[in-house]
């Protein structure tokens, strides 16, 4: 063989191997697939609730987007359902445009009953995001992909977006695979955080952040004496101004006996400078729960707000509980104002979820509990429990396995020493984990706990802005140097082939 035909062998051989290569390589990068978020506040990286429900996923979920590829939410819809798939190969996504796909598009809305109007010369639907599963089915409307803040035009650090796909794509997958009922029945009578209030007694914020997830908040009056709905699938009792009943009460108790969850979060109440009770303490304590009539003050700076003597800070002093444990991990902290203490009673099966750093005090003495200085008014410094969540645990047989009961389990107990932590400007803060605490609560007592934590991702809309001098680089770049650079490499592969 002439050094001719070698050199011609040699590089038929080099050009099949890089393309057995590339073969290799593409196959392994499909059996191993990848992906990676550069985004500065990981926006496209799915929380762990989600990679759960898609992991546990036992049917087929198909999902039929109706996006035009130009639209503004298209490349962010997109990116996200790609790392949907990757996930599991249980989800069947199928894209189509309402301009260039008509006749499926028309076939599919007829189907679903979703509408759509004309933007100059693009059809744009009402839904754009279908999930079905089986028979089931569930809309992702427009305005739960992407929410504009338009509070946030005037920050120093610029216009901001709620990324909300994640929470109404995983809520919409868990709402047609599980079919569980969502409702929470909301108490009143007693002064409770209400539906349709003004100012900061509504529940209205609430009810919108939970609505991302499906749930559905329904007042229910408590004094009537019937019996919790057995639609609602929890009870919520925000902050009551006055004291329940032992009927009332014994309402509650049956709803949590029956199987039902609920949510305590009471406020210290105060009357004639004296703490007031609930109602609910017998009834707690025979679960291992105490609920304190004082007031906690926090005198760690670092947990402080500015300007305040210590009733509004922040915990991170966060449990092992599934309710906080994720917060926990990513080292997050919940803004609470105006607690009083509440605490699990040793030996119970009670768990303290939040609590204070060990430079606090629950005093039932105001006068104590505001000391200035608190050892020189012989307050005792210490750690103070702020929630406790509390789930029925079966007693053990003789062969250590739980015994059975005939009746229903009880359900789910969560109590917390203040309500101010579900305010809106709370829930909207990006620095806070209180919309954290707020999701995982509500996915605890609903027992749909794959939902636990999927919180709106806050980023910001970043503006290009270029100045004159900006607009001139950029053509001395494109104009002159681009051509140069061609010119020179050009130049350089002449040369090399005529020595």
């Amino acid at each position: 063989m002439n050094d001719q035909s070698r050199t011609r062998f040699n590089l038929v051989a080099t050009t099949i191997l890089a393309l057995v290569v590339v073969v290799l390589l593409n196959y392994i990068s499909s059996q191993h697939y990848k992906r990676w978020d550069w985004t500065t506040e990981r926006l496209f990286t799915l929380s762990d609730q989600s990679q759960q429900v898609l992991r546990e996923l036992d049917q087929t979920v198909r999902i039929y987007v109706f996006l035009a590829r130009g639209e503004t939410d298209f490349a962010d819809v997109e990116t996200l359902l790609e790392e949907y798939k990757a996930v599991t190969s249980r989800l069947e996504i199928e894209w189509i445009d309402p301009d260039r796909d008509k006749a499926r598009y028309q076939v599919l809305t007829d189907k679903f009953g979703v509408d759509s109007w004309l933007a100059g010369e693009t059809t744009l639907s009402q839904v754009p995001i279908v999930v079905t599963s089986g028979d089931r089915k569930w809309k992702v409307e427009r305005h739960q992909l992407i929410v504009e803040d338009f509070d946030s035009f005037e920050d120093a650090d610029g216009h901001k977006l709620d990324l909300q796909s994640e929470r109404a794509l995983t809520g919409a997958i868990v709402e047609v695979t599980t079919g569980q009922p969502t409702n929470i029945c909301l108490a009143q009578g007693h002064g409770e955080w209400e539906l349709g209030a003004f100012g900061d007694r509504s529940v209205d914020d609430v009810a919108r952040e939970l609505d991302w997830e499906k749930i559905e908040i329904v007042p229910f009056d408590l004094r009537g004496g019937e019996d919790v709905p057995p639609s609602c699938v929890a009870l919520f009792v925000l902050s009551p101004q006055r004291l329940y009943s032992p009927e009332e009460v014994a309402t509650v108790d049956r709803f949590l006996a029956s199987g039902g969850n609920v949510l305590l979060a009471f406020d210290p109440l105060l009357k004639k400078e004296k703490l007031q009770p609930t109602g609910f303490e017998e009834s707690l304590g025979k679960r291992g729960i105490v609920v304190g009539s004082d007031l906690v003050i926090e005198n760690d700076e670092s947990r402080q707000l500015p300007g305040n003597p210590g009733d509004l800070f922040i915990s991170i002093d966060l449990g092992t509980h599934r309710v906080t444990d994720t917060i926990r991990k990513r080292g997050g902290g919940i803004l609470v104002a105006v607690v009083r203490s509440v605490d699990a009673a040793e030996g119970s099966d009670a768990e303290v979820i939040m609590q204070t750093s060990p430079n606090a005090v629950a005093e039932s003495d105001l006068g104590r509990a505001l000391a200035t200085d608190p050892k020189a008014a012989g307050v005792t410094l210490k750690v103070v429990p702020l929630a406790v969540a509390w789930e029925y645990v079966p007693p053990l047989g003789k062969d250590l396995k739980p015994v059975e009961s005939d009746g229903p389990e009880p359900g789910r107990l969560l109590v917390l020493g203040d309500s101010d932590w579900m305010s809106g400007e709370l829930l909207d803060n990006p620095q806070l984990s209180n919309i954290d605490l707020l999701s995982s609560t509500a996915g605890w007592l609903t027992q749909r706990e794959a939902l636990i934590n999927i919180a709106p991702r806050k980023t910001k809309a970043r503006a290009v802005i270029m100045s004159d001098a900006d607009l001139d680089n950029l053509l001395f770049r494109v104009v002159f140097l681009l051509p140069v650079a061609a010119f020179i490499a050009g130049f350089g592969v002449w040369w090399s082939r005529r020595t």
